[in-house]
């Protein structure tokens, strides 16, 4: 493998990760809040407003997490977090939410793969700003519906927030396994309850994966197997907690509620279906472009890859898992929130699993004959990869308009062509009525500008409807609605 590649590729896809969040986190000065960002937050900002506590504040959103518990659901830590939208402290603190997700996120990745890439494939820094950079390239340009993954404060936390603390879970434990120390159970408990009380897309394989690494280091009769049952078990509990909340059954019953056996068959039909849908011409650019470095690790270590089908199809499996909980509770693939981390996880496993069988092809290789010619060849290939292919692949790419729907390259268009802003307007002249005391009966018109991802929705058009009436009362007034008759 050729070192000068590793480094140029390395360190140029972080610093093209790092300027490519630029835009999108400056398109964030203009985010605002909407929706649920109200419901949940107009019970904490009365309080915040009568007493200026913070620990009053916090008192509150427990409160409304045993509210929510018996009457509508029992993601106790998520609903906390629900509790506390940025625009109970101030109307521009939603201004940071991009950022904030957007770095929570990006750390995660980094974090999780660091002992991944560095100790168990003994690979160079190079290596890891490399891939971990090109996989967050992928997940934040291409991923479906950016305005509820990194934009809407009470969809982004739910799932990419919770799918961001689960890699640092399981990156912790990766450390912990390899160096245990003292205060490494404690945090992995502490990260254990508050994931058991999130979201059921990312708990799930989360589950599955846990209870894996459980039987397989009792299976080599290690003592390490111990810290990972304890977490299991607290896992399992806060999952338990929170399906058995009542108001989980008073949610359902608006719901259509799929069989257990439909669910499976529905959900590794789904997994096909993204798996048509996803690997695309991105997902292989960057499939050819980590080749020479995903080579540069097989020397290094002593895996043989000789189960492919088996990994391939875990994998998958695991993947699949994802939808289960979707098709469950609602009968479908579930809101585009959601969808994101399903996409976040179609990435990683895909990826994984590619990695594998490079490895398994690279074992068949070294028998053969012409393993004395192994390393010319791959350095050639990888040269040619990356001069043709690749560079065809992004020409494709550019000519196809396929670039335009690039997170950053949408954010750039926002903010060049002037909707930003006047989305920004028009918000403004709305808080200025919500604020306006002698006002109390707020009828909106439609947001005449909606710059995509920025706009993730809008008020409903009756006054009754339940976050109208929590908008109301947020902003003190006695009723709130958009007309939508014009």
């Amino acid at each position: 493998m050729d070192k000068k590649y590793e480094k140029i590729c390395g360190f140029g896809l972080f610093l093209l990760m790092c300027f490519s969040l630029l835009p999108i986190m400056y398109l964030g000065r203009y985010n605002h809040p909407t929706g649920d960002d109200y419901y949940y937050g107009a019970e904490t900002v009365k309080v915040f407003r009568e007493t200026g506590s913070v620990t009053a504040v916090l008192k509150e959103a427990a409160d409304g997490v045993v509210l929510q518990y018996e009457r509508w659901q029992g993601t106790y830590s998520a609903m906390f977090l629900m509790y506390l939208p940025p625009n109970i402290w101030s109307a521009d603190a939603y201004r940071f939410v991009t950022a904030g997700i957007l770095l929570l996120f990006t750390v995660a990745v980094f974090y999780f793969l660091r002992p991944i890439l560095c100790e168990i494939l003994r690979g160079t820094n190079a290596l890891w700003l490399g891939v971990t950079s090109a996989f967050l390239l992928l997940a934040i340009q291409t991923v479906p519906f950016q305005g509820e993954s990194f934009f809407w404060y009470n969809g982004s936390i739910y799932y990419t927030g919770y799918f961001a603390v689960t890699l640092i879970f399981f990156g912790l434990l990766i450390r912990h396994l390899l160096h245990p120390h003292v205060w490494n159970l404690p945090t992995l408990i502490v990260l254990a309850v508050f994931i058991g009380g999130g979201n059921y897309v990312s708990l799930l394989p989360t589950l599955l994966i846990l209870t894996t690494i459980t039987v397989l280091l009792a299976w080599y009769h290690s003592k390490k197997g111990i810290c990972t049952g304890i977490l299991l078990a607290i896992l399992l509990a806060g999952l338990m907690v929170s399906a058995m909340a009542p108001g989980n059954q008073i949610r359902q019953s608006g719901m259509w509620k799929m069989p257990a056996w439909r669910t499976v068959l529905e959900s590794l039909f789904q997994g096909i279906r993204y798996l048509d849908a996803w690997i695309g011409k991105w997902w292989l650019l960057v499939a050819i472009l980590l080749a020479p470095l995903f080579f540069a690790t097989y020397k290094k270590v002593s895996y043989s890859f000789r189960h492919p089908v088996i990994v391939l199809g875990y994998l998958f499996g695991i993947f699949c898992s994802m939808s289960c909980p979707l098709y469950y509770a609602m009968g479908s693939s579930g809101p585009a929130r959601a969808l994101a981390i399903v996409y976040y996880a179609f990435l990683a496993f895909t990826l994984a699993g590619y990695y594998y069988l490079l490895g398994f092809l690279y074992r068949c290789w070294e028998q053969s004959d012409h393993s004395s010619h192994m390393d010319e060849r791959i350095k050639r290939l990888g040269q040619l990869s990356f001069v043709v292919v690749w560079g065809l692949f992004i020409l494709m790419q550019i000519l196809s308009g396929r670039v335009l729907e690039c997170t950053s390259v949408k954010a750039l268009h926002s903010l060049y062509n002037g909707e930003a802003v006047a989305y920004e307007e028009e918000y403004r002249e709305r808080l200025q009525v919500l604020e306006d005391d002698t006002i109390q009966d707020v009828v909106f018109t439609p947001y005449k500008h909606q710059p995509d991802m920025l706009y993730v929705g809008d008020l409903p058009g009756d006054p009754e409807d339940p976050t109208n009436i929590k908008v109301a009362e947020f902003f003190g007034k006695a009723s709130v609605m958009v007309d939508y008759s014009n």
